[in-house]
């Protein structure tokens, strides 16, 4: 039985997707489980979770919220909601801290690997006889996009906080998965994968699959679908602007994102507010960057 992962055996922890004997928790943790998991405790912990989510531009919030996710998803080993719910959480954590952006990548492909066994068994089938991940990501279908989506963003970004060797080597798997979410549903995470795969290609060759064209378009298409994100304007001044040597443009969509105001979407206030910070940030570095 073989995994992404055991495929890119090169590939240190940049792909998490694992054999079934390595999602599964530790013994303890299931007898655990096993004593606790009645549908009071489970929802009790998803409640919890749901609580403390729309605050999680608070990093205790956000804290909160993985742990109660966490307890969730080992009340019942694999349940699709409750690992979702907590991918896409270190999700955030992954955007939000640089400090513990690679762990939180991590974190959040595995939950999204064990979601989307559950949700789309073929895809765990082809992974597992060992078929290529492009061929095994056509398997899943459109309830399983967002699971795909999250696992093909934390491995990737796994990846480049690894280092370039780690992306080189996860990137046709990443790149695959990614493309088919985009096919089943493009404006999940607000165009989260063109705004995705706009990075991705403007960090890579186009031998590897990049290239500024293909970067650009990807922009643009996550721009038409979710206007009013600034975390894909942020994106694209910190690789596609920067690969073109674009100062004016890198200028222009950071003043975006600047002058935006990060609540006029009350659902992804906390991403806009990261995206502000992120802008800043990299305002700051422009004359290292052009």
């Amino acid at each position: 039985m073989r995994s992404v992962r055991v495929a890119l055996a090169a590939l240190p922890l940049a792909l998490a997707c694992r054999r079934p004997a390595e999602l599964a928790p530790a013994p303890g943790t299931m007898l655990a489980a096993a004593r606790d998991a009645t549908p009071a405790a489970y929802d009790a912990a998803v409640a919890d979770g749901d609580r403390a989510w729309p605050a999680r531009g608070d990093p205790a919030r956000l804290d909160a919220a993985i742990a109660a996710y966490g307890r969730a998803a080992a009340l019942r080993p694999g349940d699709a909601a409750a690992e979702l719910r907590l991918a896409r959480a270190e999700a955030f954590r992954g955007i939000a801290s640089a400090s513990a952006a690679k762990e939180a990548w991590d974190a959040s492909a595995r939950a999204a690997e064990r979601a989307l066994r559950r949700i789309a068994p073929g895809w765990a089938e082809a992974i597992d006889r060992g078929e290529d991940p492009a061929g095994a990501a056509a398997r899943v279908d459109a309830p399983g996009a967002e699971a795909l989506y999250l696992l093909a963003q934390g491995a990737m970004r796994s990846s480049q906080a690894t280092g370039y060797a780690a992306v080189l080597a996860v990137k046709d798997a990443a790149l695959a998965m990614m493309s088919r979410a985009a096919e089943l549903d493009e404006r999940l995470d607000a165009a989260g994968p063109h705004r995705a795969l706009g990075a991705w290609r403007a960090a890579l060759p186009t031998a590897a699959g990049g290239g500024a064209a293909a970067s650009r378009a990807h922009f643009e298409r996550a721009r038409a679908l979710a206007p009013d994100d600034l975390l894909g304007r942020v994106a694209e001044a910190e690789t596609y602007a920067v690969l073109v040597q674009d100062a004016a443009r890198f200028e222009a969509l950071l003043g975006e994102v600047l002058k935006a105001d990060p609540a006029r979407e009350p659902q992804r206030a906390p991403e806009n507010a990261v995206a502000q910070r992120r802008a800043k940030e990299l305002l700051e570095r422009k004359a290292r960057l052009f």
